[in-house]
């Protein structure tokens, strides 16, 4: 409570999708490698293969440690991968919360409580059908807006 008022304040906030935003699966035979050291659930490994996607981790590692936006990374990945991803964008110079889902359908049911969450950037088309109005579709050669 500040100066007799006893509203609640929330920060609003934004989120992004890790896996074809952030970074993008290696192709050809680091795609092959990638999948072999996903399977062995050796995510550090598999993670060096991915290719960061320069404007979009920009974008977020703006959001986060210049203008303080609330700013969390979705993955659909398995629970092993999460503390890795943690790690990869840590190594990156950022540090967001980093939220696991099993399918977008599951995190489009939390993102209608959510009412934090106001803009959910995503690479899919389907995903952002899936997210509905707060999704926003960025291809992973551009950076995002904040």
């Amino acid at each position: 409570m500040e100066g007799g008022d006893i509203a609640m304040f929330g920060r609003a906030g934004q989120a992004c999708v890790f896996e074809g935003l952030i970074a993008s699966r290696p192709t050809g035979a680091a795609g092959i490698k990638s999948k072999f050291y996903e399977r062995s659930k050796d995510w550090d490994s598999a993670l060096k293969l991915w290719k960061p996607n320069d404007l979009p981790l920009k974008s977020l590692i703006d959001a986060v440690n210049r203008l303080n936006i609330s700013t969390e990374v979705i993955t659909f990945l398995p629970q092993e991968a999460v503390e890795h991803i943690y790690k990869w964008l840590v190594r990156k110079g950022v540090t967001p919360v980093v939220e696991r889902y099993e399918t977008p359908e599951d995190y489009e049911l939390d993102l209608r409580y959510n009412r934090s969450i106001h803009t959910v950037y995503v690479a899919d088309q389907e995903v952002a059908r899936i997210l509905g109005m707060r999704a926003t579709v960025i291809p992973p050669t551009t950076a995002w807006r904040n």
